[in-house]
């Protein structure tokens, strides 16, 4: 019953209802030692002083009681709730962490959206280099789901290879990836972007076997300008290297 109503009993403390009780029984014992030395004393004694002896220390254990137990019931609710959740675990179903893809383990679209707002406010402000490509697939459609997956995450670890430490990639939609070089200008990004095409290129998967068509396009960020008017101008350049020889377009403006 103790354990029931006290609940889990915090490290270093004890139950309150436990000290109550505990006072109660001392009161009674120290009550009745007196009744018994007034007994063998040969003085007067009685069963009714014993009695109220045992009636005060019992109004003063639950006094006690209602004093700690009764007004804070959140304490004792919260103990119980404690003890009551279970650990939530999920069997054979991969954890989702904030963004980052779940496919590719490479920043999702939010993470993009802050990183490049973050290296946008950064260049902006300090006068920084910063460019940023965007990288399109084609023929995933034509896949099974399972190919298709495997070739973008084959594609997302072969790009993240490739790049420098600073250097940031993501799954920015379904087949579009999107990677941030901050203090590049569009020289720096022309050579990441060969050196993006030629490891897609060497490496045995769905791009060397013309499953799937990769299209690179660069551009550098302009002081004052705003994140749309940056992702707009790098996709555009995404879709005119299609008409390049080697799939990559670097574009200014």
């Amino acid at each position: 019953m103790n354990h029931k109503i006290c609940g889990n009993k915090s490290s270093g403390s004890k139950c309150f209802l436990t000290v109550a009780f505990k006072i109660l029984l001392i009161v009674v014992a120290v009550e009745l030692a007196e009744y018994l030395f007034t007994a063998f004393a040969g003085k007067d004694s009685s069963v009714n002083g014993l009695v109220l002896g045992i009636l005060r220390g019992l109004i003063v254990g639950i006094g006690i009681f209602f004093l700690f137990i009764v007004n804070k019931p959140d304490v004792v609710k919260d103990e119980a709730i404690e003890e009551e959740a279970p650990a939530i675990a999920v069997d054979n179903e991969p954890i989702q962490i904030p963004n980052i893809d779940a496919l590719t383990r490479t920043s999702n679209e939010t993470g993009l959206t802050i990183s490049i707002l973050e290296l946008m406010a950064l260049a902006d402000r300090y006068g920084h280099k910063l460019s940023i490509g965007m990288i399109k697939v084609d023929g995933l459609d034509a896949l099974e789901k399972t190919a298709a997956d495997d070739a973008m995450i084959n594609m997302a670890g072969l790009m993240t290879e490739s790049l420098r430490l600073p250097d940031r990639i993501g799954r920015f939609r379904d087949n579009i990836f999107m990677v941030l070089l901050p203090e590049s200008d569009l020289e720096g990004a022309a050579i990441v972007a060969g050196r993006l095409r030629e490891s897609l290129q060497q490496s045995n998967n769905a791009v060397t076997t013309g499953q799937v068509s990769v299209w690179i396009g660069m551009t550098e960020f302009q002081r004052g300008e705003d994140m749309q008017s940056l992702f707009d101008r790098v996709e555009a350049a995404a879709d005119q290297s299609r008409n390049e020889d080697n799939g990559v377009c670097i574009k200014l403006a």
